[in-house]
Protein backbone atom coordinates (compact mmCIF):
# COMPACT_ATOMS: atom_id res chain seq x y z
CA UNK A 1 0.00 0.00 0.00
CA UNK A 2 1.25 3.47 -0.83
CA UNK A 3 1.59 5.86 2.10
CA UNK A 4 -0.07 8.66 0.11
CA UNK A 5 -3.34 6.72 0.46
CA UNK A 6 -3.32 7.51 4.18
CA UNK A 7 -4.56 11.02 3.60
CA UNK A 8 -7.39 9.72 1.41
CA UNK A 9 -8.74 7.50 4.21
CA UNK A 10 -8.13 10.22 6.80
CA UNK A 11 -10.10 12.84 4.82
CA UNK A 12 -13.00 10.51 4.06
CA UNK A 13 -13.21 9.62 7.77
CA UNK A 14 -13.00 13.26 8.86
CA UNK A 15 -15.47 14.62 6.32
CA UNK A 16 -17.73 11.53 6.13
CA UNK A 17 -18.01 11.81 2.37
CA UNK A 18 -16.09 10.71 -0.69
CA UNK A 19 -17.30 13.79 -2.55
CA UNK A 20 -16.11 16.19 0.19
CA UNK A 21 -12.78 14.38 0.47
CA UNK A 22 -12.30 14.59 -3.31
CA UNK A 23 -12.87 18.35 -3.25
CA UNK A 24 -10.42 18.82 -0.36
CA UNK A 25 -7.62 16.64 -1.76
CA UNK A 26 -8.16 17.53 -5.40
CA UNK A 27 -8.91 13.99 -6.59
CA UNK A 28 -11.95 12.87 -8.54
CA UNK A 29 -14.62 10.92 -6.68
CA UNK A 30 -13.95 7.88 -8.89
CA UNK A 31 -10.21 8.01 -8.04
CA UNK A 32 -10.95 8.01 -4.31
CA UNK A 33 -13.48 5.20 -4.71
CA UNK A 34 -10.88 3.11 -6.55
CA UNK A 35 -8.28 3.78 -3.85
CA UNK A 36 -10.74 2.79 -1.13
CA UNK A 37 -11.71 -0.42 -2.93
CA UNK A 38 -8.05 -1.29 -3.53
CA UNK A 39 -7.21 -0.96 0.16
CA UNK A 40 -10.26 -2.94 1.26
CA UNK A 41 -9.39 -5.71 -1.21
CA UNK A 42 -5.82 -5.80 0.06
CA UNK A 43 -6.91 -6.17 3.69
CA UNK A 44 -9.98 -8.24 2.99
CA UNK A 45 -12.34 -6.16 5.08
CA UNK A 46 -14.41 -2.97 4.59
CA UNK A 47 -13.03 0.07 6.38
CA UNK A 48 -16.19 2.18 6.53
CA UNK A 49 -19.79 1.88 7.58
CA UNK A 50 -22.18 3.63 5.21
CA UNK A 51 -24.96 5.65 6.85
CA UNK A 52 -27.51 8.11 5.50
CA UNK A 53 -25.54 10.95 7.04
CA UNK A 54 -22.21 9.80 5.68
CA UNK A 55 -19.37 7.31 6.13
CA UNK A 56 -17.78 6.35 9.44
CA UNK A 57 -14.73 4.22 10.11
CA UNK A 58 -15.56 0.79 11.49
CA UNK A 59 -13.24 -1.12 13.85
CA UNK A 60 -11.11 -2.35 10.94
CA UNK A 61 -10.87 1.15 9.56
CA UNK A 62 -9.80 2.62 12.91
CA UNK A 63 -7.00 0.08 13.25
CA UNK A 64 -5.95 0.66 9.66
CA UNK A 65 -5.84 4.44 10.00
CA UNK A 66 -3.99 4.32 13.33
CA UNK A 67 -1.16 2.21 11.88
CA UNK A 68 -1.24 3.94 8.52
CA UNK A 69 -0.72 7.32 10.18
CA UNK A 70 2.17 5.88 12.21
CA UNK A 71 3.79 4.49 9.05
CA UNK A 72 3.27 7.78 7.27
CA UNK A 73 4.97 9.64 10.12
CA UNK A 74 7.89 7.20 10.08
CA UNK A 75 8.28 7.72 6.34
CA UNK A 76 8.33 11.50 6.78
CA UNK A 77 10.89 11.14 9.55
CA UNK A 78 12.99 8.86 7.34
CA UNK A 79 12.92 11.38 4.50
CA UNK A 80 13.92 14.15 6.88
CA UNK A 81 16.79 12.13 8.34
CA UNK A 82 18.03 11.12 4.90
CA UNK A 83 17.98 14.75 3.82
CA UNK A 84 19.95 15.68 6.95
CA UNK A 85 22.48 12.93 6.25
CA UNK A 86 22.87 14.12 2.67
CA UNK A 87 23.47 17.67 3.82
CA UNK A 88 25.91 16.67 6.56
CA UNK A 89 23.71 18.06 9.33
CA UNK A 90 23.50 14.73 11.12
CA UNK A 91 25.12 11.31 11.16
CA UNK A 92 28.11 9.56 12.71
CA UNK A 93 31.67 9.94 11.43
CA UNK A 94 34.19 7.23 12.28
CA UNK A 95 37.55 8.66 11.26
CA UNK A 96 40.86 6.83 11.21
CA UNK A 97 43.81 9.15 11.46
CA UNK A 98 47.59 9.12 11.59
CA UNK A 99 49.23 10.54 14.72
CA UNK A 100 50.34 13.74 12.99
CA UNK A 101 46.80 14.54 11.86
CA UNK A 102 45.36 14.40 15.37
CA UNK A 103 46.87 17.80 16.15
CA UNK A 104 44.27 19.38 13.84
CA UNK A 105 41.27 17.56 15.21
CA UNK A 106 40.58 19.22 18.59
CA UNK A 107 39.97 22.66 17.10
CA UNK A 108 38.11 21.27 14.08
CA UNK A 109 35.85 19.01 16.12
CA UNK A 110 35.17 21.74 18.68
CA UNK A 111 33.82 23.99 15.92
CA UNK A 112 31.84 21.20 14.23
CA UNK A 113 30.20 20.17 17.51
CA UNK A 114 28.90 23.73 17.83
CA UNK A 115 27.95 24.12 14.17
CA UNK A 116 26.43 20.66 13.71
CA UNK A 117 25.08 19.57 17.13
CA UNK A 118 23.49 16.42 15.70
CA UNK A 119 26.74 15.01 14.34
CA UNK A 120 28.59 12.30 16.29
CA UNK A 121 32.30 11.52 15.99
CA UNK A 122 34.64 8.64 16.77
CA UNK A 123 38.38 9.01 16.16
CA UNK A 124 40.68 5.99 15.75
CA UNK A 125 44.40 6.80 15.79
CA UNK A 126 46.81 4.35 14.15
CA UNK A 127 49.45 3.94 11.45
CA UNK A 128 48.72 3.84 7.71
CA UNK A 129 48.95 0.06 7.35
CA UNK A 130 46.53 -0.60 10.18
CA UNK A 131 44.15 2.09 8.96
CA UNK A 132 43.98 0.32 5.60
CA UNK A 133 43.00 -2.91 7.38
CA UNK A 134 40.32 -1.08 9.36
CA UNK A 135 38.92 0.38 6.13
CA UNK A 136 38.66 -3.03 4.50
CA UNK A 137 37.01 -4.45 7.62
CA UNK A 138 34.44 -1.63 7.60
CA UNK A 139 35.42 -0.43 11.07
CA UNK A 140 36.14 3.15 9.95
CA UNK A 141 34.45 5.32 7.33
CA UNK A 142 37.63 6.85 5.95
CA UNK A 143 41.22 7.56 6.95
CA UNK A 144 43.50 10.59 6.94
CA UNK A 145 47.15 9.62 6.69
CA UNK A 146 50.35 9.81 4.70
CA UNK A 147 49.68 6.97 2.31
CA UNK A 148 51.45 5.40 -0.61
CA UNK A 149 49.61 3.34 -3.22
CA UNK A 150 47.10 1.16 -1.34
CA UNK A 151 47.74 -2.57 -1.36
CA UNK A 152 44.08 -3.37 -2.11
CA UNK A 153 42.17 -2.19 -5.19
CA UNK A 154 39.06 -1.74 -3.04
CA UNK A 155 40.60 1.40 -1.53
CA UNK A 156 40.58 4.82 -3.19
CA UNK A 157 42.96 7.62 -2.14
CA UNK A 158 42.03 11.27 -2.57
CA UNK A 159 45.03 13.58 -2.36
CA UNK A 160 45.35 16.26 0.30
CA UNK A 161 48.94 17.30 -0.37
CA UNK A 162 52.33 16.06 0.76
CA UNK A 163 53.86 15.46 4.16
CA UNK A 164 57.46 16.68 4.52
CA UNK A 165 59.55 14.80 7.10
CA UNK A 166 62.46 16.13 9.14
CA UNK A 167 64.48 15.77 12.32
CA UNK A 168 63.12 16.96 15.65
CA UNK A 169 65.27 17.49 18.75
CA UNK A 170 65.15 19.26 22.08
CA UNK A 171 66.06 22.95 21.99
CA UNK A 172 69.32 22.31 23.86
CA UNK A 173 70.29 19.22 21.88
CA UNK A 174 73.92 19.15 20.65
CA UNK A 175 72.75 18.83 17.04
CA UNK A 176 71.23 22.32 17.20
CA UNK A 177 74.74 23.78 17.57
CA UNK A 178 75.81 22.51 14.16
CA UNK A 179 75.58 24.91 11.20
CA UNK A 180 74.36 22.02 9.06
CA UNK A 181 73.16 18.60 10.17
CA UNK A 182 74.38 15.60 8.18
CA UNK A 183 73.21 12.04 8.55
CA UNK A 184 76.52 10.95 10.10
CA UNK A 185 76.01 13.57 12.84
CA UNK A 186 73.05 11.57 14.12
CA UNK A 187 75.05 8.37 14.65
CA UNK A 188 75.24 7.48 18.31
CA UNK A 189 72.01 9.17 19.32
CA UNK A 190 68.93 7.21 20.29
CA UNK A 191 65.75 7.46 18.23
CA UNK A 192 62.08 7.74 19.09
CA UNK A 193 59.50 6.78 16.46
CA UNK A 194 55.74 6.63 16.07
CA UNK A 195 54.59 3.17 17.07
CA UNK A 196 53.99 0.93 14.04
CA UNK A 197 55.48 3.42 11.56
CA UNK A 198 57.44 0.77 9.69
CA UNK A 199 57.59 2.83 6.51
CA UNK A 200 59.53 5.69 8.11
CA UNK A 201 61.81 3.25 9.87
CA UNK A 202 62.50 1.49 6.57
CA UNK A 203 63.33 4.83 4.93
CA UNK A 204 65.88 5.67 7.63
CA UNK A 205 67.41 2.20 7.36
CA UNK A 206 67.87 2.69 3.61
CA UNK A 207 69.43 6.12 4.00
CA UNK A 208 71.90 4.91 6.63
CA UNK A 209 72.74 1.81 4.58
CA UNK A 210 73.51 3.93 1.49
CA UNK A 211 76.29 5.62 3.46
CA UNK A 212 77.44 2.48 5.28
CA UNK A 213 76.41 3.98 8.59
CA UNK A 214 75.09 1.95 11.53
CA UNK A 215 71.39 2.08 12.28
CA UNK A 216 69.70 0.69 15.35
CA UNK A 217 66.01 0.19 15.92
CA UNK A 218 64.15 2.92 17.87
CA UNK A 219 64.65 2.94 21.62
CA UNK A 220 61.17 4.34 22.16
CA UNK A 221 58.02 3.81 20.10
CA UNK A 222 54.87 5.72 21.01
CA UNK A 223 51.83 6.70 18.98
CA UNK A 224 50.39 10.04 20.15
CA UNK A 225 52.30 12.84 18.43
CA UNK A 226 52.14 15.19 21.41
CA UNK A 227 53.58 12.49 23.71
CA UNK A 228 56.39 11.78 21.26
CA UNK A 229 57.31 15.46 21.06
CA UNK A 230 57.15 15.87 24.83
CA UNK A 231 59.67 13.04 25.23
CA UNK A 232 61.92 14.60 22.59
CA UNK A 233 61.75 17.94 24.41
CA UNK A 234 62.94 16.36 27.68
CA UNK A 235 65.66 14.01 26.40
CA UNK A 236 68.50 13.62 23.90
CA UNK A 237 66.31 11.34 21.78
CA UNK A 238 65.86 12.44 18.18
CA UNK A 239 62.81 11.81 16.00
CA UNK A 240 62.03 11.83 12.29
CA UNK A 241 58.49 13.06 11.90
CA UNK A 242 56.26 15.15 9.64
CA UNK A 243 57.30 18.80 9.86
CA UNK A 244 54.10 20.64 10.69
CA UNK A 245 53.36 23.88 12.45
CA UNK A 246 51.58 23.19 15.72
CA UNK A 247 49.52 26.31 16.50
CA UNK A 248 47.61 24.61 19.33
CA UNK A 249 50.50 22.59 20.71
CA UNK A 250 54.06 23.87 20.61
CA UNK A 251 56.42 21.89 22.88
CA UNK A 252 59.97 23.20 23.23
CA UNK A 253 61.49 21.30 20.31
CA UNK A 254 63.50 22.28 17.26
CA UNK A 255 62.38 21.17 13.82
CA UNK A 256 65.20 20.95 11.30
CA UNK A 257 65.98 19.51 7.89
CA UNK A 258 68.92 17.32 7.02
CA UNK A 259 70.25 17.32 3.46
CA UNK A 260 70.73 13.56 3.67
CA UNK A 261 67.25 12.89 5.03
CA UNK A 262 64.86 14.70 2.71
CA UNK A 263 61.61 12.81 2.28
CA UNK A 264 58.07 13.68 1.37
CA UNK A 265 55.13 11.40 0.76
CA UNK A 266 51.53 12.03 -0.36
CA UNK A 267 48.84 12.47 2.23
CA UNK A 268 45.11 12.33 1.87
CA UNK A 269 41.83 10.61 2.51
CA UNK A 270 41.36 6.93 1.77
CA UNK A 271 38.02 5.13 1.63
CA UNK A 272 36.49 1.96 0.26
CA UNK A 273 35.15 1.78 -3.28
CA UNK A 274 31.75 0.48 -2.16
CA UNK A 275 31.47 2.85 0.82
CA UNK A 276 31.74 6.46 -0.33
CA UNK A 277 32.32 9.17 2.24
CA UNK A 278 29.17 10.82 3.62
CA UNK A 279 28.56 14.55 3.48
CA UNK A 280 29.50 14.83 7.16
CA UNK A 281 32.69 12.85 6.59
CA UNK A 282 33.68 14.98 3.63
CA UNK A 283 33.09 18.09 5.71
CA UNK A 284 35.60 16.82 8.29
CA UNK A 285 38.07 15.95 5.52
CA UNK A 286 37.82 19.41 3.98
CA UNK A 287 38.41 21.09 7.35
CA UNK A 288 41.46 18.90 8.01
CA UNK A 289 42.73 19.56 4.50
CA UNK A 290 42.58 23.33 4.96
CA UNK A 291 44.42 23.15 8.28
CA UNK A 292 46.96 20.72 6.81
CA UNK A 293 47.87 23.15 4.05
CA UNK A 294 48.28 25.96 6.58
CA UNK A 295 50.47 23.84 8.83
CA UNK A 296 52.72 22.41 6.10
CA UNK A 297 53.19 25.55 3.99
CA UNK A 298 56.50 26.49 5.62
CA UNK A 299 58.15 23.16 4.86
CA UNK A 300 58.53 22.99 1.10
CA UNK A 301 61.74 21.11 0.31
CA UNK A 302 62.94 19.38 -2.80
CA UNK A 303 62.24 15.68 -3.08
CA UNK A 304 65.31 13.48 -2.92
Amino acid sequence: METRYTRVIEEVAKLGSIRAAAETIGYTQSAITKILHRIEEEFGEPLFERHPRGMRLNEFGKVFLEHSLAIDKEMRDAKSKIAALKSGETGRVVLGTAAWATQFLPGILAKLVQERPHLKFRIVESNAGHLEQLLLAGRIDFAISAMSQPTDDQIIVESMGEVVFGLVTAVDHPLTLLPEVRIEDTVGYKWIMADGDNRTTAFLERQFAKRDLPWSSPDVEILPRHALLEIVAKTDLIAYVPLLNDPEFAPPVVKMTCADLQWRIPAGMSFRVNRPVTAAGRLVFERIGRQFHLSSADYEVEQE
